[in-house]
């Protein structure tokens, strides 16, 4: 789990095992953008999502295929994080969660310090740079 700010980070996939010592870190809100069957190792969304319901947390699942980044789901995913606390966004690699934090910028950062703190986690969002709104 990588921190971004304070209260959002970013991972790659989890597992339905690694959820108590999430909640127990603070995590009140898992968000999946991997879509369901990406690979055959991976645990489905209904699996976690229960699991994180048993443990207190809240579940938003929004499958987002790689580099897929439709203006309607950076809206639904900004919608997710800011009515939330703390917030963990997973894919297979972290990258597709934090690319849609940065595209929806629900912290009105600058370019720069949404670069900054991207590079900070090990993430190059310089790609996307030019989509984010301010």
């Amino acid at each position: 789990m990588k921190p971004i700010t304070e209260s959002f980070f970013v991972s790659e996939q989890i597992h339905p095992e690694d959820i108590p010592a999430l909640a127990e870190a603070g995590i009140s809100h898992l968000i999946c953008n991997r879509p369901d069957h990406e690979a055959d190792e991976q645990p489905l969304s209904e699996t976690l999502q229960e699991v994180a319901q048993q443990h207190g947390m809240s579940f938003t699942f929004l499958p987002i295929a790689p580099g897929q980044f439709h203006d309607a789901d950076v809206a639904k995913f900004k919608d997710a994080i800011t009515s939330t606390g703390n917030t963990l966004a997973f894919c297979r690699t972290g990258t597709r969660s934090l690319s849609l934090w940065v595209l929806a910028n629900p912290d009105q950062m600058t370019t720069s310090k949404l670069l900054q703190l991207s590079e900070t986690a090990g993430y190059n969002m310089t790609a996307l740079i030019d989509r984010v709104a301010q």
